[in-house]
């Protein structure tokens, strides 16, 4: 049963973003520290492959606790409802729902135009909220398909200080999942790469995640390498996909706490970096509900 870590802290402030965009209707959740402690940097946070839960707006709320402004975005809109994104308890709709969800992440992950103009959208809503220091650049995570999205950003030339994927593939359009759910994969619709050279990108991955190969790690490099894009690349031994995701979540949940608890600590650790004027706050437990020490 999905089960939300956070009791809700009052002192929060909490908003539903919505806007149209080509046709469809997307509703994100940001969640910010108090008013009186002035703005602070925005932090996208954006979902795995399932689309935006309860989880992902539970990461919006660690951000917030930590000091910065979480905002969980939304990429899939009415193609998966917003009551449909949770692993079904009948194990006879659990087909119709990967399909529901495999089908809605290709059409944004095979059209790069596509995807990087609704990030940028869910960036420019993000950056006028009056909670958002708009002297920084924001900063944006994701979770799997997530992870995919933030490094898409960034061969986008998008206006972000730092990106962290967590067991993210490294190339976008080039998961196999949709395969193995029976959805004929349309072909790759490309757009040039523009890359943001000043955005630190950070991959924390599971050196046993079946969906990133040796070779996928090596053209990974190579890219951010030829286009002076710094990054980091932390693989966690005898770590599977889906690593930093909650059991409530249903199957796609492989928490694995060593690695979970070290990737957050170095997010943590890249934000303290890229936004240095602000003060980070110890939350002691993230939103997998797994221990952070000091």
């Amino acid at each position: 049963m999905a089960v939300s870590q956070w009791q809700k802290n009052p002192d929060l402030l909490r908003k539903t973003i919505e806007f149209d965009f080509r046709d469809n209707r997307y509703l994100g959740s940001l969640v910010a520290p108090p008013k009186s402690e002035g703005p602070k940097p925005l932090v996208l946070v954006i979902h795995n492959y399932q689309g935006l839960k309860f989880f992902d707006v539970d990461v919006a709320e660690f951000m917030a606790r930590s000091g910065y402004v979480g905002l969980a975005i939304d990429l899939y809109g009415d193609n998966v409802p917003a009551d449909e994104r949770l692993w079904p308890d009948d194990p006879e709709k659990v087909m119709s729902f990967n399909r529901k969800c495999f089908e809605a992440m290709v059409q944004c992950d095979h059209d790069h135009e596509f995807f990087r103009s609704l990030l940028n959208q869910w960036l420019i809503k993000g950056v006028e909220e009056e909670c958002v220091d708009h002297r920084f650049s924001p900063a944006a995570i994701g979770y799997c398909f997530g992870g995919v999205a933030v490094l898409e950003a960034v061969r986008a030339g998008l206006n972000l200080s730092g990106v962290v994927s967590f067991h993210g593939l490294l190339q976008t359009g080039e998961d196999k999942a949709p395969e193995m759910v029976g959805i004929e994969r349309p072909n790759l619709k490309l757009a040039p790469n523009v890359y943001n050279k000043d955005t630190v990108v950070l991959i924390e991955n599971g050196r046993d995640d079946h969906l990133v190969s040796d070779e996928s790690r090596v053209r990974f490099c190579k890219e951010m390498d030829d286009a002076g894009v710094p990054w980091i690349f932390h693989d966690y031994s005898g770590t599977p996909h889906g690593f930093a995701l909650p059991p409530t979540l249903g199957p796609p949940g492989h928490l694995h706490k060593s690695s979970d608890r070290l990737s957050t600590i170095s997010m943590l650790r890249l934000f303290k970096e890229i936004f240095p004027d602000f003060k980070q706050n110890r939350v002691e437990y993230n939103a997998s509900g797994n221990f952070i020490p000091d």
